[in-house]
């Protein structure tokens, strides 16, 4: 449906600045249909109504036009229309996604986090003009402490706010500066939850890592469990790696231009595409292959000589959950805990750590622009207990 309407759109069938034209006069005769009184031309040819008003019950409107009286009316019943938070904050992704500020996906998890933290709530149901800064604060602190927020799922609901009061500054309906608000806006580290990170399970030691390759190289030849296998020495995202094309191998190394994308169609059905770039401008970059990597792609070459990408079953791109659930079902059978493909570009950011690979190499890898970042959510430490105390042992004597 969207391919025919582009379609009808670009070759002149179908004159959209008319479709819209007359959508706005539609909502304009709606609106219209809603005032009170009459309208009518007096003999001089002034044009007259009455408007509500709060103190004298109602009030003698004239205009020198139809056209200007009717603009007068149409302003005074936006004026008595209730926008509520939920109207613009949906006009808000609406406008981001057309003008392209914003991909599908990202307005679905936009759409997402708003359905989780706004919905039944006080600041929902009062008209956005109504809307104080205590209100804020009141709505943030209560959203917090009732749903047990993280500061990185706090970051989804202030990230809302946010656009949402932006963009309502800019057409009229608050005068609360919001970067002023979150700047004075006081929230103790106590009122997040704090999450205990088990850091044995965010990454694989080098024990399980080699249970899983000898797993895979004890088993039939399989491209899925060889994509497995080559994030561990890539670090590559697994939607970059679902995304591969053949024509981004080249020699030793592999060029990421790509990633899988997901989002919510007009049915409210999942869509699975790829996005022309990387998940970040850092995202596009060459990724060095070392021996065991390129033994894995030519492993993968031979099972998928052709198709446009390089890993395909059935003339079908094999999408990225497919080799998430991959993953948990060979961390079963040879019995570890079952983990995320993250996980794997984690275990490989912390093998090039702990290597002494330079910081702007490792960062160069894996698509990051920051050691910082790298260090602090991609670093953990992978020895087992006896190499530990053996560390400890050695350092001690």
């Amino acid at each position: 449906m969207d391919e025919n309407l582009k379609y009808l759109i670009d070759h002149g069938i179908i004159d959209l600045s008319r479709i819209q034209e007359q959508i706005a006069m539609d909502k304009r005769n709606e609106l219209l249909k809603k005032h009170p009184y009459k309208i009518w031309q007096g003999k001089n040819g002034k044009w007259y109504t009455y408007l509500p008003d709060a103190e004298k019950g109602r009030v003698l409107k004239k205009r020198s036009s139809r056209a200007e009286l009717e603009k007068d009316i149409i302003g005074y019943l936006k004026k008595m229309e209730v926008i509520t938070f939920d109207i613009l904050f949906h006009e808000w992704i609406d406008t981001k996604l057309e003008y392209g500020d914003i991909k599908k996906q990202t307005y679905d998890r936009y759409e997402a986090d708003y359905i989780r933290f706004f919905p039944g709530s006080d600041i929902s149901k009062k008209d956005f003009r109504q809307i104080t800064e205590m209100d804020l604060e009141h709505f943030i602190k209560t959203s917090i402490h009732d749903q047990e927020l993280t500061r990185k799922s706090y970051s989804g609901l202030r990230l809302i706010i946010m656009g949402t009061f932006k963009y309502a500054i800019k057409h009229g309906y608050t005068k609360i500066s919001i970067s002023q608000f979150f700047g004075g806006l006081d929230l103790s580290k106590r009122i997040f939850r704090q999450k205990n990170i088990d850091k044995g399970k965010e990454i694989f030691t080098s024990k399980e890592m080699a249970l899983l390759e000898d797993f895979v190289y004890g088993s039939p030849p399989s491209i899925i469990n060889y994509g497995i296998l080559l994030t561990f020495q890539t670090g590559l995202r697994v939607g970059e790696l679902s995304a591969l094309r053949h024509a981004d191998v080249s020699d030793n190394i592999l060029n990421v231009s790509k990633t899988e994308v997901r989002y919510l169609d007009g049915n409210g059905n999942y869509v699975y595409d790829v996005q022309d770039t990387a998940k970040t401008a850092a995202g596009n970059r060459d990724v060095i292959l070392n021996s065991k990597a390129m033994g894995l792609v030519k492993k993968i070459q031979e099972l998928n000589p052709g198709g446009e990408y390089l890993f395909m079953k059935d003339g079908e791109r094999i999408k990225e959950k497919t080799f998430g659930h991959r993953l948990g079902v060979i961390c079963k059978k040879v019995g570890i805990e079952k983990r995320s493909m993250h996980k794997a570009r984690k275990t490989c950011a912390t093998n090039m750590i702990n290597k002494g690979v330079d910081e702007s190499l490792v960062i160069s890898q894996l698509g990051h622009t920051d050691i910082k970042c790298t260090k602090g959510y991609y670093y953990f430490d992978n020895t087992t207990f006896d190499e530990a105390q053996k560390q400890i042992e050695d350092a001690c004597v």
